[in-house]
């Protein structure tokens, strides 16, 4: 019990000390919000800090779900995904950049699952990661709602020895059935790829249909 205790009072204190880097970081500069990056995104040109980004909108999933993404990402054909991705019994695909930091992956999975079930659902997938993955430091739980799409978003922080990765969850129901998302990052790119991220989330719709 002792050791128990003494886990959950390191979780606490490393996600405070984890808080006031980021509230530090963004009183260094104006922060991008994802307000601006949705607007940009939504526009098809986002330009920060001497870098552009164009955008488009993709459609996956037999046209099922579609979101605004940067063009810089590119979709994985499914022959150099790794035999265990390949093996799973639901539907899935990778999208990363060239030089392979940016990854977005989509599951649309057989397990049933209601849009209200949404935020019990990746509550316990964020649970069973930390379990797996010491020093995991969750940064945020979100959800938003449009048009009757309600989707759960859970952000967190992974250490790493030299380059600790920031990776943003999102979940919803399509046809009945869960699906989730996740946009991995290294944290040093988290001034533009949290708020960017949180933007292109927001432009996920999905079409139900037989």
């Amino acid at each position: 019990m002792t050791t128990y205790w003494d886990e959950k009072i390191l979780d606490v204190w490393n996600e405070i000390q984890l808080r006031q880097q980021w509230e530090e970081r963004n009183q260094q500069k104006p922060p991008l919000t994802w307000e601006a990056c949705l607007a940009a995104a939504e526009q098809g040109r986002l330009e920060y800090e001497g870098r552009t980004l164009a955008f488009s909108e993709r459609m996956f999933f037999d046209e099922r779900v579609r979101m605004i993404l940067p063009c810089s990402l590119h979709l994985v054909p499914k022959g150099l995904m790794s035999q265990s991705r390949a093996a799973q019994p639901h539907e899935q695909l990778v999208c990363q950049d060239k030089e392979g930091t940016i990854l977005l992956g989509l599951n649309h999975m057989t397990h049933p699952l209601s849009m209200k079930e949404s935020e019990s659902f990746l509550q316990a997938m964020t649970a069973q990661i930390k379990k797996k993955t010491p020093g995991l430091q969750i940064v945020s739980n979100d959800w938003w709602e449009h048009e009757g799409l309600r989707v759960a978003i859970c952000e967190y922080v992974v250490p790493m020895e030299n380059d600790p990765y920031y990776q943003i969850m999102f979940a919803t129901a399509v046809m009945g059935r869960a699906f989730f998302g996740s946009l991995v990052f290294p944290a040093r790119e988290a001034s533009l790829w949290q708020p960017l991220a949180n933007a292109l989330i927001r432009t996920l719709r999905v079409i139900e249909s037989a």
